[in-house]
């Protein structure tokens, strides 16, 4: 089997991780959950300085807590898209990548699913079928106000 062509795999890699962060903003329950494997052992670990430390074990887990979340603050985030993604790491084989960056948004007001300023962010990705698929999602909110994010 020939190796996959990078650049491409990196493009699709970015994309997913890029729906996953406008559907959980825009609280779109299917659209974010089409961007993950549903699988047992998916995990998301973070920290934000409101929250503290966040651990979330399986699939079953993980999308109910996010179901939740979006049905008790529904109304979208309208800067959804406005993030600025820096010193993109990334790793990428036939089926599975990983990649880590620094990830800027804007301080929207909404406590639950604010992500105001810098965070450190790792992301693993699974080939389901021809499809890559969030198995990981760790974060870690440092915090710092960021003025322009074009």
């Amino acid at each position: 089997m020939s190796e996959p062509d990078y650049a491409a795999e990196l493009d699709a890699v970015l994309a997913v991780v890029d729906r996953e962060t406008r559907a959980f903003w825009d609280k779109d329950f299917d659209a974010w959950s089409h961007c993950w494997a549903h699988e047992a052992y998916t995990r998301t670990m973070g920290y934000w300085p409101l929250g503290g430390v966040s651990v979330v074990e399986g699939w079953d887990a993980q999308s109910a807590l996010i179901r939740r979340m979006m049905e008790d603050i529904p109304a979208p985030n309208p800067t959804a898209g406005l993030v600025r993604r820096d010193n993109i790491n990334a790793r990428i084989f036939r089926d599975v990548a990983w990649l880590t960056f620094d990830q800027y948004g804007l301080d929207t007001g909404d406590p639950t699913f604010d992500m105001p300023g810098l965070s450190r962010e790792t992301r693993i990705l699974e080939r389901h079928g021809d499809q890559w698929k969030l198995v990981y999602v760790g974060w870690m909110l440092v915090g710092e106000e960021v003025k322009n994010l074009g």
